[in-house]
């Protein structure tokens, strides 16, 4: 495979993830790091060895440039994941108190009845598309209580997300961004004015939040939380669905789960795996470097494919099947090193408590073959529509 191949090269282009595994195989084999001249132009990076390198040598390939393409001209940077080290630690230090697997544990009921109360909106109903009435919703709902905001606003702040990410796309303005924004300085002047320390959830931990020995400004406070709205929606959403999608086409799996319910948490790290929904992030060289034999200057950019990455076949055996109870899983899909997904082990338990009240309710899911699944284009891709058929348990 010859790197010409990726000259034209646009995750962002419509369809851009269907066949997307074939395209993620050349792209492996292909020698060096091909090079797209679209966005600006950027190598592009896939093999699991290459992203490894780049994601714990943070200070060669760095974060703090941007981590999406195209370099974005219309907001300012997300905090703490378009930031390096040492200021990225502080940053992370004021959240990561939320999200300690033990803490996270404490949620689990809050979260049980989230995913309850979303379901029983559609208990009557057959024929469903999975991704708009359950896959989509939930994370929604459960990461703004998390956040420490009203779960009543998730519709509004989902579509401004929805329509953010077109602006990611095109460097247009939709309003979205001034929206989301002055959403995002509203909750934080509010929370400012009454909170006191110890904080009770995130919103107040980045009002009271310091960074760099001082307090942080407003406009960190504003990046930092518009990041959380922005990153607790979309992954976990076409994790969910991914999941959905495969027990669906295998309810062998579904029924092992069943069986087994001590399988769903390594299941949930094999769907992050399968889906990647984080599947294009980026990185700016700070000085000449080679990756994957490609010698590559100060100031280029290297697209990080880790959807290609997490479908290596000298990594994973079986790469492009949900193996649920594969050992070890060494996935990259929450990143890997002082940037790796600081939301993870609550987006675990997201997944965990929707398919263990899924399986209380449903003896099967089905693709429904009279409609499309539809698959998403850009920075985060997966499903993003599948129409399911349910078949309730007998009582």
């Amino acid at each position: 495979m010859t790197s010409s191949k990726f000259k034209e090269f646009d995750h962002h282009a419509p369809g851009a993830r269907e066949g997307a595994e074939d395209l993620w195989t050349d792209l492996r084999s292909t020698p060096g790091l091909p090079h797209s001249d679209k966005l600006g132009g950027f190598y592009l990076a896939g093999r699991y060895a290459d992203l490894k390198t780049a994601f714990m040598d943070f200070e060669t390939y760095s974060s703090a440039q941007g981590i999406t393409l195209p370099v974005q001209q219309i907001r300012t940077p997300h905090i703490p994941p378009e930031t390096d080290p040492p200021i990225q630690r502080d940053y992370r230090k004021i959240l990561q108190p939320f999200v300690l697997p033990a803490v996270v544990r404490e949620r689990e009921p809050q979260v049980r009845t989230i995913a309850r109360n979303i379901l029983d909106t559609f208990k009557n109903e057959t024929r469903i598309d999975f991704f708009k009435v359950f896959a989509r919703p939930f994370p929604v709902h459960a990461a703004l209580t998390l956040f420490g905001l009203p779960p009543e606003d998730g519709p509004y702040l989902d579509g401004l997300v929805m329509n953010l990410h077109e602006e990611i796309a095109t460097n247009v303005r939709t309003g979205a961004t001034d929206k989301l924004t002055a959403y995002v300085e509203e909750a934080l002047k509010t929370r400012i004015a009454t909170v006191t320390a110890p904080p009770e959830d995130m919103v107040s931990a980045i009002a009271l939040g310091e960074a760099g020995g001082k307090p942080m400004t407003l406009d960190e406070k504003v990046s930092m939380l518009r990041l959380l709205l922005i990153g607790g929606f979309d992954t976990t959403a076409i994790t969910l669905a991914t999941a959905a999608w495969w027990f669906a086409e295998h309810p062998e799996d579904f029924e092992r789960i069943r069986a087994n319910p001590d399988l769903i948490d390594g299941a949930a790290e094999e769907f992050v795996r399968l889906a990647s929904p984080a599947s294009y992030l980026r990185r700016t060289l700070t000085r000449d470097a080679e990756l994957g034999g490609e010698k590559m200057k100060k100031g280029d950019r290297v697209l990080l494919s880790l959807g290609a990455a997490n479908r290596d076949p000298s990594v994973f055996e079986r790469p492009d099947e949900a193996v649920i109870d594969r050992k070890p899983n060494p996935h990259i899909g929450f990143g890997l090193g002082v940037h790796r997904c600081i939301g993870a082990p609550f987006a675990k338990l997201e997944i965990r408590m929707a398919f263990e009240e899924i399986l209380q309710r449903y003896d099967r899911l089905e693709v429904d073959p009279d409609k499309p699944i539809k698959l998403s284009k850009g920075n985060n891709q997966g499903i993003v529509s599948l129409p399911l058929i349910l078949t309730p348990k007998k009582k």
